[in-house]
């Protein structure tokens, strides 16, 4: 399969003119999500695969074919946000330990896999990549200071060094990215296994706490992600550093590209952590679910998802990879530094957490207080009340406890 064919292929699902010829077998996923080079691989091995690029709103769109039954995919990419969306409609996929997936389960970080598995042991999703989590900074503007980046293991650290370096730069970008972060790195999140609505606790109040303290100190830039903003702080160094998920590395060469060679990476300040990272899944529908499993784990090994990272910068979620010379060479961006070194220990220490499948509404009622306090210097107090009396709503409405 050519690359024009696949984006006619493409053009039918992103028109929503999607056949129902099933002859074939259907995978849906969304542009970068795998490598376009191993699916014309996948393509030419398994006759009849069609790999289909959806467009925007692929959640909704996968949740809305799922609920009228009509023009299903085969296989399906799921997003690593979304898989929890999709858990209290488990039976719509094929449970993939019944096709033999718990042979393969060593492969795998172990985290990584449970986050495919719902509380009852079905697994909908097999592992694709990871997001595991490092701090970008500019060793330009911390040597200026006499910081060293690989010395900020906690976020005492962290907030110190912005202070000692705040007369010049801002080390925060805004105070949703260090919630977010300080919450991955938790074993816990926002509803427990019993489905209690566990926002409240002590472990959210304190990834709330450090948001705040960032606000307090004076070193959070307030900008929000993706503004045009961030780019031009991030190539002048007014904003230094940045915690994110090793797909980031990508964003920051082609966001800030004159800054090449000043960034490095180190450890996240307060342990490790995931951001992003996907699975694919077999709906009910496949009519070959035994065929479907073995184009998923053909697709999925460890020598695909090392040409997934070549190719996509797709962090592998097999850890025996990330040893392979294809991901270990020096990065010019980075000095020369070989950063999969910092992201393979951060993926290997990931603590296994509960996701509920409404995490990311819940965690929207703490986003959104945040940037009042952020943007419109609402007190902290009333904002972590008004969270509270948000999420608290939601919890009710969907029957949390």
């Amino acid at each position: 399969m050519n690359r024009r064919t696949f984006l006619a292929l493409a053009g039918l699902v992103a028109t929503g003119c999607a056949t129902e010829d099933r002859t074939g077998m259907t995978l849906w996923m969304w542009s970068g999500g795998l490598s376009e080079k191993v699916l014309e691989e996948a393509a030419n091995r398994f006759p009849g695969l069609r790999p289909l690029q959806v467009g925007a709103a692929f959640k909704s769109k996968l949740m809305t074919n799922l609920a009228g039954r009509s023009h299903v995919p085969d296989i399906t990419g799921l997003k690593g946000e979304d898989i929890s969306a999709f858990f209290p409609n488990a039976d719509e996929f094929v449970d993939l330990k019944t096709l033999g997936a718990d042979r393969l389960r060593e492969q795998y970080l172990g985290w990584k896999w449970q986050q495919g598995c719902t509380a009852e042991g079905k697994m909908i999703g097999f592992p694709i990549d990871t997001g595991p989590t490092g701090l970008f900074y500019r060793a330009d503007v911390f040597d200026r200071f006499g910081i060293r980046g690989d010395a900020l293991r906690t976020w005492d650290d962290y907030f110190d060094a912005g202070v000692e370096l705040k007369r010049e730069a801002f080390m925060i970008l805004n105070l949703r990215m260090v919630f977010i972060m300080a919450m991955a790195q938790s074993k816990r999140q926002l509803v427990d296994e019993s489905g209690r609505y566990i926002g409240g606790d002590d472990h959210v109040r304190h990834a709330w706490d450090l948001a705040v303290r960032a606000q307090r100190l004076g070193i959070n830039a307030g900008m929000q992600d993706g503004s045009p903003d961030v780019n031009a702080a991030l190539t002048t160094g007014k904003v230094p550093s940045m915690i994110g998920a090793s797909w980031a590395a990508a964003d920051l060469k082609s966001g800030a590209p004159d800054s090449k060679g000043a960034w490095r990476v180190a450890p996240t300040p307060g342990g490790a952590a995931n951001y992003g990272g996907s699975f694919l899944g077999i709906t009910k529908y496949c009519r070959e679910p035994e065929r479907a499993f073995e184009v998923i784990t053909w697709l999925l090994s460890p020598d695909r998802q090392t040409q997934g990272f070549v190719d996509l910068n797709l962090f592998p979620s097999t850890p025996d990879t990330f040893a392979r010379p294809e991901l270990r060479q020096p990065d010019d961006f980075f000095g020369g530094q070989i950063i999969v070194d910092t992201f393979a220990e951060s993926a290997k220490q990931v603590p296994i957490a509960y996701l509920s499948p409404y995490e990311v509404r819940l965690a929207w009622a703490f986003h959104e207080e945040l940037s009042s306090v952020e943007t419109m210097g609402k007190p902290p107090e009333e904002a972590w009340r008004d969270a509270q009396s948000r999420a608290r709503r939601i919890a009710d409405h969907v029957g949390l406890t």
